[in-house]
């Protein structure tokens, strides 16, 4: 299977830590990593909210205990981020998702500079031995209508592609969404920016599909993603 990136998301080995641990029956520590879509701003309690979804949904597939940890910072640029790498990767995670790029474009940041500083903490994060995943941005009114959006889109799915690091299309994935299931934008983000509880449960049970998916275990993604946002 190949994903809008062009790169094949089957290959064997793309989690191996992810998935010798579930295989094995060990316990697993997910760190997410971002700006507001970590935090949860939007969903009306943390049960709503990203963290806990995914722990539910990945559950079943992991008999040793699975643990999401949400490391999120509504607001957070590139450079604001780096400051936290450090406190995230101190609860030593076997997995780290990493969602970046969204506020980048809104303060008007520069790209190149963004680029750079996502390579160099990418490395420090897989240096730790922890497999590790990018999120691009989410479509919504407010980034539509931000002139320097595309280039940040663009650069979040070229250093996935120059690191070969697995990329997490949600961005067109929730173009998708809107399309299947007849909704504007709004209904999943009404602010225009952060997701409501539909919009969690939409992410975070794809989101937790896909990882499955790439670790090859059985069931996967048919038993895991029932995809009705309810």
């Amino acid at each position: 299977m190949t994903d809008t990136t062009g790169t094949d998301t089957t290959v064997a080995g793309v989690l191996p830590r992810l998935t010798r641990l579930l295989r094995d029956g060990k316990g697993v520590r997910i760190a997410l990593f971002g700006s507001s879509t970590i935090e949860g701003v939007g969903a009306s309690t943390p049960a709503h909210a990203l963290p806990a979804i995914m722990q539910g949904v990945l559950a079943p597939f992991a008999p040793g205990g699975v643990r999401v940890i949400g490391h999120g910072v509504g607001g957070d640029d590139a450079e604001a981020m780096h400051a936290r790498v450090g406190a995230m990767l101190a609860d030593r995670p076997d997995l780290i998702v990493w969602q970046t790029g969204s506020n980048d474009p809104l303060r008007g940041d520069d790209v190149a500079a963004f680029v750079a500083r996502t390579r160099d903490d990418l490395a420090a994060m897989r240096a730790t031995g922890a497999d590790v995943v990018l999120m691009d941005q989410q479509y919504c009114p407010v980034l539509e209508t931000c002139p320097a959006f595309a280039a940040f889109l663009d650069a979040v799915h070229h250093v996935a592609a120059q690191d070969h690091v697995a990329l997490f299309t949600r961005y067109v994935r929730m173009k998708s969404w809107c399309a299947e299931l007849g909704l504007d934008p709004v209904q999943l983000s009404p602010d225009g920016l952060h997701l409501n509880d539909r919009g969690y449960r939409l992410l975070g049970e794809a989101l937790a599909a896909w990882l499955i998916e790439l670790t090859g275990l059985p069931g996967g993604v048919a038993s895991c993603y029932q995809g009705n946002g309810a």
